[in-house]
């Protein structure tokens, strides 16, 4: 290639700011301590929401809902509420809350007393509890469905408590 053909090529678009650039960093090497330790699921590697969500539960990410919202076509609130299942569950927790549930007995509710227990596509059961008209994810997803019930009315009881 000659000199002159080099400087015809179209330059890269905008660079990402400081800000955006730290983030985009610390996802990819937290990304790849977890490839070195088995505990990336590849199945995840290529979903723009999953990793949307992964880089909002960051301390650096939370700041950059607005244009996740933009970038994924999900409403700020929702990428909030999927952010909470991610820390609860991980991506498996995303994927229940988004409704990819095990078919056949893929939930279980309790109206009663408030609780929801789903079963997610790594056989682990996702606690929920409700409020506000919603269901909302909750720690303590568990291989055994009484485990994550019994989570469930923990976090309840909590929340019902103001705690």
């Amino acid at each position: 290639m000659s000199v002159d053909a080099w400087h015809h090529d179209v330059p890269p678009g905008p660079v990402p700011d400081l800000a955006q650039l730290r983030l985009l960093v610390a996802d990819a090497a937290d990304r790849a301590a977890a490839m070195l330790t088995d505990a990336y699921p590849a199945a995840e590697a290529d979903d723009p929401l999953v990793d949307a969500v992964r880089m909002l539960a960051t301390s650096e990410g939370a700041s950059h809902a607005a244009q996740a919202a933009r970038l994924t076509g999900w409403p700020e609130e929702e990428l909030r509420w999927l952010v909470l299942a991610y820390r609860h569950g991980g991506t498996g927790g995303i994927a229940v809350a988004i409704g990819e549930l095990v078919a056949g007995q893929g939930m279980v509710s309790d109206s009663g007393a408030g609780v929801q227990i789903r079963l997610g596509p790594d056989g682990r059961w996702y606690p929920f509890t409700s409020g506000r008209d919603r269901w909302w994810p909750a720690p303590g997803a568990a291989r055994l469905p009484g485990e994550a019930y019994q989570a469930a009315l923990r976090t309840r009881s909590l929340r019902r408590a103001g705690g």
